[in-house]
């Protein structure tokens, strides 16, 4: 189930990407990389953390050409397009975190809740970091940019909510749902994780081996809280 709930991800991704003839994108974490420069990728496309207005604007015009265009919707884009883009925003990331949320809420071992508090945590706090600059880089009003914080925001809690009551149903049917969700939960973790994250950290050049370094580090951190009884 976490492979179909993975693949279920990417599809949906695309399906609305293409319905909307937009390049890939859930938020703009560039301000996380420390190249900061198309100088420092050595892919001959850009990547899916490298928006389009950047990458027209650093001289990236023969990208263009490239059938393999890939970026991420950013509020400065949503923004200036229309409110039906910003809501485009929003359903992606609300949709990773009622995931997220569900992943939290159909857990009832205690060491393991713990740890997948602690990697949830760490995402969102750099997601909204990123999505708070970007917002601010969009120049949105103040009743925008909180009437989006909070809509994200209640995306986890609502998933936690809806997971511990598929859980308390000890039923059959609330048993396979509980399986289902925490399938697609975890695949939702892989795309973020490989798609999302590791993808424009590894295409670019700079700290190469001490990113890698760092990854496993932070792999074997979050796996020993397994094993620790709490």
């Amino acid at each position: 189930m976490m492979m179909v709930g993975f693949f279920l991800t990417v599809f949906v991704e695309q399906a609305i990407l293409t319905f909307r003839k937009e390049k890939p994108s859930f938020i703009d974490l560039e301000t996380f990389n420390a190249g900061g420069s198309e100088a420092g990728s050595d892919s001959e496309y850009d990547t899916p953390f490298i928006s389009p207005a950047r990458s027209s604007a650093g001289g990236g015009g023969g990208h263009r050409s490239h059938g393999h265009q890939h970026g991420h919707f950013s509020p400065a884009e949503l923004a200036g397009a229309g409110p039906l883009r910003l809501a485009s925003l929003v359903l992606a990331l609300s949709a990773h975190s009622v995931f997220e949320g569900l992943a939290l809420g159909l857990q009832e071992d205690a060491a393991k809740l713990s740890s997948l508090f602690l990697g949830v945590a760490v995402h969102e706090t750099l997601a909204a970091v990123a999505l708070g600059v970007s917002v601010a880089k969009a120049s949105l009003g103040m009743k925008d940019a909180a009437k989006l914080g909070v809509t994200v925001s209640l995306m986890i809690p609502l998933g936690i909510v809806v997971g511990m009551g598929i859980e308390s149903t000890q039923t059959l049917a609330g048993a396979v749902v509980s399986v289902v969700l925490q399938g697609f939960a975890a695949g939702t973790f892989l795309f973020v994780t490989f798609f999302e994250i590791l993808s424009r950290e590894l295409d670019d050049k700079q700290d190469r081996l001490l990113k890698v370094l760092f990854l496993i580090l932070g792999y074997a951190a979050l796996a020993a809280l397994v094993f620790i009884k709490w």
